[in-house]
């Protein structure tokens, strides 16, 4: 009788695990799970606008449909979506994956470098065989709880909450600041003038590779092969360098500020590649240039022995003024002239403004006729990097000799010179001597 009763309770018990087990309706929190197991890129830069590829995983054992991926970036700064915000996945097997094409991920200009999230909510269906009801989904965010008494009803869960994180990586920043000039003043005619522009990387990553290229034209040549050009392996971030460049400026430059592009392309760490169109304000100033105006000499006709002042009256046809400005002599050693002032100052010359300087000098006792060139060096003062401006100029002086003085005066009849006449009377008491003595001898012979 009590193994009937024991068989009997056996049974009993076997019955209630079965029911507990099998009958009870499960919870679903404990059979299905979504996770996001890879993302493709990481790595964004401030700017950039991408597809992010997610690869969703479901993690439980039993299948899932309508996974939904809403993404929660209202008012989200930085790092946020452009269009769809909502990605649905229709059947998710139990550990099965599927990519999911997150279409326009955008990076605002100028954000920090740093990490950013963007928080997900997801929903999914549970999927399973119930005994009694056959094959059912629930919502996930539903869950089934019972009471003491033993009764089962449906609450509200929260939804699962994942997101996907971007390493926000600072771009270079290139910008061009100060521009220097060697010599600092710029005039036409200037020969291997050096042109130097700062470069500075403000942003937050290195820029690599980068070539700066200074567009030339026929007013602003580059003064030798290579010489418009800068190279820069490497400008870290924070950091300045001076890009050098050497240029000829053409002699009929006009007076005034000019533009010329600066091209300079560089690339990041990722390899990308950037193109800036800067360019470089050049100030061409004006210079003073010295010209011979006039010149004479007093006395006017200059002949061998004489001492002469040189009058000589200089103009300056450039476009700026002309400081402390001097007339030298040129030494030369086949001009028959000794002076004993070799210089003259003039002193400030304005635009179109002329100056009279004064020279002495001797003309050699032994001078021939003839015309002489003398030269003149016109010199005024110029900037501290290119010295002082020398302008070489002739005159021409024209020495007479004392009977060229005179070739111009009226000729009169010479009179007789005092040896010409003795000469005569000589001959004449000569002649008389011998008359004397001739006619003594015929007297004696009669």
């Amino acid at each position: 009788m009590q193994k009937e009763i024991l068989g009997i309770a056996a049974i009993c018990v076997c019955i209630f695990a079965f029911f507990v087990v099998v009958a009870m309706p499960p919870v679903s929190a404990a059979f299905s799970s979504v996770d996001i197991i890879a993302q493709t890129p990481t790595e964004l830069h401030p700017g950039d606008t991408k597809t992010v590829i997610l690869t969703v995983k479901n993690i439980g054992d039993r299948d899932i449909q309508d996974v939904r991926l809403e993404f929660q970036v209202a008012g989200k700064r930085n790092v946020s979506l452009v269009g769809d915000t909502v990605y649905q996945i229709p059947t998710l097997n139990s550990r099965r994956e599927k990519k999911v094409n997150i279409k326009s991920v955008h990076v605002e200009e100028n954000t920090p470098a740093g990490i950013y999230n963007l928080p997900i909510y997801c929903y999914w269906l549970e999927c399973y065989t119930d005994p009694f009801l056959g094959y059912v989904c629930n919502p996930n965010e539903i869950a089934l709880v019972s009471d003491p008494n033993g009764n089962y009803y449906r609450v509200q869960r929260p939804p699962v909450k994942m997101g996907i994180s971007f390493i926000v990586k600072g771009d270079a920043k290139i910008t061009t600041g100060n521009v220097y000039t060697k010599p600092t003043h710029i005039r036409s005619g200037d020969e291997n003038v050096m042109i130097a522009v700062e470069i500075v990387n403000s942003g937050e990553a290195a820029a690599k590779d980068m070539l700066a290229e200074l567009i030339c034209n026929n007013q602003f040549v580059p003064g030798r092969t290579g010489a418009d050009r800068s190279y820069i392996a490497v400008l870290n971030a924070g950091i300045k360098v001076v890009a050098p460049f050497h240029v000829d400026i053409a002699d009929d430059v006009e007076v005034g500020v000019y533009n010329l592009p600066l091209v300079i392309t560089y690339r990041d760490t990722g390899n990308r590649e950037y193109v800036l169109n800067k360019s470089m304000e050049l100030v061409v100033e004006g210079k003073p240039e010295l010209d011979i105006y006039s010149y004479y000499t007093d006395p006017t006709n200059l002949s061998a022995g004489d001492y002469a002042v040189l009058h000589v009256k200089v103009l300056n046809v450039g476009s700026e003024q002309a400081e402390s400005v001097s007339v030298r002599v040129t030494e030369a050693a086949d001009t028959p002239f000794k002076f004993s002032t070799k210089s003259g100052y003039v002193g400030n010359l304005k635009v179109n403004a002329a100056g009279n300087a004064v020279l002495k000098f001797k003309v050699d006792a032994n001078a021939t006729n003839n015309v002489y060139p003398q030269g003149l060096e016109l010199i005024c003062r110029g900037d501290p990097d290119s010295g002082n401006y020398t302008f070489n100029d002739k005159i021409q002086l024209e020495v007479f000799s004392v009977l060229s003085n005179t070739s111009n005066m009226s000729v009169t009849p010479e009179a007789p010179s005092p040896s010409a006449t003795g000469f005569d009377a000589l001959l004449a008491f000569i002649a008389l001597f011998v008359i004397s003595v001739f006619l003594l001898c015929r007297k004696r012979e009669k």
